[in-house]
């Protein structure tokens, strides 16, 4: 059953909303991480191999999670206006987009992997490995891609619990599968980096085969396709394509950073991979919020409680500042255990501290927009967002990460991505303000 999100003290309801998602998004990152730890123990190459998997990996996952915030928008809007009929139909047309766009997206992947990959600067000595891991992964990512789309219509009822749930249920499984997998224990051959990614696969295919039964039991989806499906899908493409955009839009600026980083060597693109995976998880809590403000913003907008909008956001950013500022001096004071745990080489160790010191300090910046965008998203306003994240990031990201690197090297590269941070944060505060004393933006905003 469906939660009323309009009612009710706010802050209860955030916290309700956004404690199981921590454990949701913790889940869903973990796997990088795992695949990550477990992977470097094969030494420093193929670590290297993996560290160039993760721009193209983000890419396709925003991929899912642009359709996601869409399907959360449109069924958490017809739940605030109690229509069940219309709820059902968003669920089961975004059901079958989400396939329809996955088997695109990995048809696409295993034909121009090598080409991508290149692009991005690995070298031929990588590109076996990268290939062994990837063709298991983009055969994979048609389960995962479905998955972040039903997880996100079961939250926008209001239960965030359940699909938390059975991420980390998941999350718990490849942790198990990948050392079986790569290192052939017992019965199990022995795959290598191959068997990251195979891991990876049956721990997606479990987790879709439980979240579908809580669908199937609670009748949240319907399996009789009709005209009405397909018309719906222009719906949710007009919301999900600016959001896809929007979150691929990291990704591929992350895809040059890459390519910048590719200049200093195997060890350090090695040390970056293992940053770019610490990343999401000193996140973690602002995950947790842009995934569990849309249900109560799209359920708030349907129902034309604005004000509580709003406070639900004032109160989200407030959270944020103080929390990721206590992560940064926890990752500062762990930073030469966090090294030690990714590799025995010093010369990555050593990378990796740099990147700890300095970027998680402009985290509370970058969570800001990410809170701020995924509220205009549930809106459905994903073109506000679009352009917000692409000034964020061809404005001030890349440019600065390409003066710093130019200058001071990579430690200038991670100076100017943490200045761009910490600029966006300032920005998005500014505008907000703007739009809380402008009555007539308030009400473009917020017009249907």
């Amino acid at each position: 059953m469906a939660k009323d999100l309009t009612q009710g003290a706010i802050a209860p309801w955030l916290y309700r909303l956004t404690a199981p998602m921590v454990l949701g998004i913790m889940a869903m990152f973990l796997f990088n991480l795992v695949d990550t730890y477990f992977i470097s123990l094969l030494g420093t190459q193929p670590l290297a191999a993996i560290s160039f998997t993760f721009p193209v990996t983000m890419l396709v996952i925003n991929m899912g999670i642009g359709l996601s915030i869409a399907t959360g928008a449109v069924v958490a809007r017809a739940l605030g206006q109690k229509d069940q009929q219309q709820t059902t139909l968003w669920i089961s047309s975004s059901f079958y987009l989400a396939i329809l766009i996955a088997l695109v997206l990995m048809t696409i992947g295993l034909t121009l992997q090598d080409t991508i990959f290149q692009l991005l600067g690995a070298g031929p000595e990588l590109l076996p490995l990268i290939s062994a891991y990837m063709t298991w992964w983009f055969a994979g990512s048609v389960l995962l891609i479905i998955l972040i789309v039903v997880n996100a219509s079961v939250r926008a009822t209001g239960n965030t619990k359940l699909p938390s749930l059975v991420m980390l249920f998941s999350a718990l499984l490849n942790g198990i599968l990948d050392p079986l997998f790569i290192f052939g224990i017992g019965p199990f051959p022995e795959l290598g980096i191959k068997g990251a990614a195979i891991a990876t696969l049956i721990s997606w295919l479990l987790a879709l085969l439980l979240i579908m039964r809580f669908m199937i039991r609670n009748q949240l989806i319907s399996f009789r396709l009709n005209h009405a499906f397909i018309n719906s899908w222009k719906k949710l493409v007009s919301l999900g394509v600016p959001a896809a955009f929007t979150n691929m839009l990291g990704p591929l600026a992350n895809g040059l950073l890459v390519a910048w980083v590719a200049q200093y060597g195997t060890t350090a693109i090695a040390a970056y991979g293992v940053g770019s995976r610490l990343e999401p998880l000193a996140l973690i809590v602002v995950m947790a919020f842009t995934a569990s403000l849309p249900p109560f913003v799209g359920q708030n907008h349907g129902a034309g409680e604005h004000k509580r909008i709003e406070e639900a956001l004032v109160k989200s950013m407030q959270f944020i500042m103080i929390w990721q500022l206590l992560v940064y001096v926890a990752m500062a004071l762990l930073a030469e255990p966090i090294s030690l745990l990714f590799s025995d080489d010093a010369d990555v160790r050593e990378v990796i501290k740099i990147f700890i010191y300095i970027l998680p300090i402009s985290y509370f910046g970058l969570g800001f927009s990410l809170v701020t965008t995924a509220t205009i998203n549930s809106l459905h306003k994903p073109r506000i967002s679009l352009l917000i994240n692409a000034l964020r990031l061809f404005i001030l990201y890349v440019p600065l990460a390409w003066i710093g690197n130019h200058y001071w090297g990579l430690t200038g590269l991670f100076w100017g991505c943490a200045m761009a941070n910490l600029l966006v944060g300032l920005t998005v505060m500014l505008l907000f303000n703007k739009v809380r004393n402008d009555q007539g933006l308030r009400n473009k905003l917020l017009e249907v």
